[in-house]
């Protein structure tokens, strides 16, 4: 009777934990840059962020060029030297962190820099 209270409860418990499933890494879902209908990224809500989490420790006022600190950095950046509305993906701002910088960009915040340059690279 002892033996089949702890089967019965060894079954119980793999039912209890075996149906339960816990994704604890979720993949970022990243933008399409060469989707024509893709929602257009704001310079100021996402692509700011992510020179603010990552940049900024070397590239800020008074330390590398160019300025990517939040007040200062689309007027850093917006020139030939870093942005190529042209050819986004030989931008610099794009492809200089994707390198062998000490920061680089994830696979979704490289497409949002991705599609912002192709949506034109507006102040937005």
């Amino acid at each position: 009777m002892k033996a089949l209270k702890i089967i019965l409860s060894i079954f119980v418990m793999g039912l209890i934990f075996g149906g339960c499933a816990y994704n604890w890494i979720l993949e970022e879902e990243a933008v399409d840059p060469t989707d024509p209908d893709a929602p257009e990224v704001s310079f100021s809500a996402q692509i700011v962020p992510i020179f603010s989490s990552k940049c900024i420790t070397c590239h800020s006022t008074g330390g590398q060029s160019p300025d990517l600190t939040s007040d200062n950095a689309y007027s850093s950046i917006n020139s030939s030297r870093y942005i190529n509305t042209s050819d986004p993906a030989s931008s610099l701002i794009y492809t200089k962190p994707m390198g062998s910088h000490s920061q680089t960009y994830s696979t979704a915040e490289a497409a949002l820099v991705l599609t912002w340059i192709t949506q034109g690279a507006q102040n937005n």
